[in-house]
């Protein structure tokens, strides 16, 4: 952690929200406290206050790395494919293996959509957007080369393949102990037939 008295407020935000990072992935998001961020930062309470006055303005800006991140990982793995329909079961894919790998992550987006909560919401809905514009992309791209149906329109298309994909990575997670031991069900096989019949609905 950087320790000079004397740095830039852009550093000191970096030097925060580096230690703001490490506590939630070391205690969640439940237990998250701006002590623990200013335990790990070390540095002085009214510093960290003069740029963070609460929690949730602290995870607000946390979750907009979140946001980027996922992005990244949708472009990445869209990356490795040429058809849209495979691309589209990456980025059902790339969902789960988003919440399995950042877990914390994945619980803070869920808990930046509270309708209660307004803090910097103008970022966060950039930074959403691009996420949709760039599926959204995807689709138009795949309904000009004849493989996914004008039947439904690009936007409400990449809301539902949003809202599919979130709602299976939560059951996921609120069900993970009985997928485990119910039967045996393969959760990763579970996300990957969901990943067909959801492209499967939208192929001309």
């Amino acid at each position: 952690m950087i320790r000079k008295k004397h740095i830039t407020p852009e550093a000191r935000k970096t030097q925060i929200m580096a230690a703001a990072d490490l506590v939630l992935i070391e205690v969640g998001l439940e237990k998250f406290t701006i002590d623990q961020v200013i335990h790990k930062a070390g540095i002085a309470k009214g510093t960290v206050y003069n740029y963070y006055k609460n929690k949730d303005q602290m995870l607000s800006e946390l979750s907009h790395r979140a946001l980027a991140l996922l992005h990244k990982e949708f472009e990445e793995d869209c990356r490795k494919y040429v058809s849209s329909i495979e691309k589209i079961k990456a980025i059902c894919m790339a969902s789960y293996y988003f919440y399995k790998n950042h877990p914390e992550y994945f619980e803070l987006l869920l808990y930046m959509e509270r309708p209660e909560f307004t803090i910097n919401v103008k970022e966060s809905m950039r930074l959403s957007m691009n996420i949709q514009a760039f599926v959204m992309e995807m689709v138009i791209e795949g309904q000009k080369q004849g493989e996914i149906s004008n039947k439904y329109s690009p936007e409400m298309i990449q809301y539902i393949l949003w809202a599919s994909c979130m709602g299976v990575v939560q059951f996921v997670e609120s069900k993970k102990n009985m997928l485990k031991n119910y039967r045996e069900i393969n959760v990763k096989e579970l996300v990957e037939t969901f990943s067909v019949m959801i492209t499967e609905g939208i192929k001309a």
